[in-house]
């Protein structure tokens, strides 16, 4: 069985209007994986053009963290294609993200290190969604749609808190780089067979910075996306059916 000290963790950090919020997060990062006592890891800021002081924080942890690097977009790619470039630019066997927006306790990191030896992921769902009554009912429905579309059992997909085998990024290639990433990321890993641990993580509420999600162009473009990767994967959701 693995141990910690056989553990290679890259770690990134999507972040977006988020100079108030990145500091508080890789700072308990650093503490949380230094305590670990792992074989070895990376953490990676990906600041994505925000036209606040986000940039200028990130490369002020650089300095002052050896294991912290930044990527600076000079222009704001948007929440997909950032975490997939995060993901496929993992060098570590296992890839950590949460978002740069500090709604997440990095204290639970340690549980879900606890569990790799047991899981190819081990993928959040948030106990107690931080979120405006719209937000709740858009995340509910999506997670109903995904679930009987997709014929998939994760209870919250889309939570920013999840360890994953690098080696999946190799395998697949997504179409979408915008906010439907995620949850085709699971899908395709859940075709491939990958196994996975859920764990219940708190959600905290946003106090600074600014949320992009949920716009109604966001909405219907990823309800397009989810159409075109059903079209797609039409025969392997089936045939994972007929083995039920």
């Amino acid at each position: 069985m693995i141990t910690n000290n056989d553990i290679r963790l890259s770690v990134f950090f999507p972040a977006y209007y988020d100079e108030k919020n990145i500091g508080k997060v890789v700072e308990k990062a650093v503490e949380v994986l230094e305590d670990l006592k792992l074989k070895d890891y990376e953490v990676t800021i990906i600041e994505d053009g925000s036209p606040d002081k986000t940039g200028e924080v990130a490369d002020e942890l650089a300095r002052q963290f050896p294991k912290v690097n930044v990527i600076h977009h000079e222009k704001n790619k948007g929440y997909g294609a950032t975490l997939w470039e995060g993901f496929s630019t993992a060098k570590f066997e296992y890839v950590f993200y949460t978002d740069g927006d500090n709604q997440f306790d990095l204290e639970e990191l340690r549980k879900f290190v606890a569990l790799l030896p047991f899981s190819d992921m081990v993928v959040g769902y948030r106990k107690k969604k931080q979120y405006s009554p719209y937000r709740k009912l858009t995340s509910f429905v999506y997670n109903v749609i995904l679930r009987y579309t997709f014929d998939i059992d994760y209870i919250d997909i889309d939570c920013a808190f999840k360890i994953i085998k690098t080696d999946l990024f190799k395998k697949i290639k997504v179409n979408t780089k915008d906010a439907f990433i995620d949850a085709e990321i699971m899908i395709r890993a859940g075709l491939l067979g990958y196994s996975f641990t859920e764990l219940g993580v708190k959600h905290l509420p946003r106090i600074d910075g600014v949320s992009t999600a949920a716009r109604p162009s966001i909405i219907f473009r990823t309800i397009r996306e989810i159409a075109e990767l059903r079209k797609e994967l039409k025969s392997e959701i089936i045939a994972r059916r007929n083995k039920k």
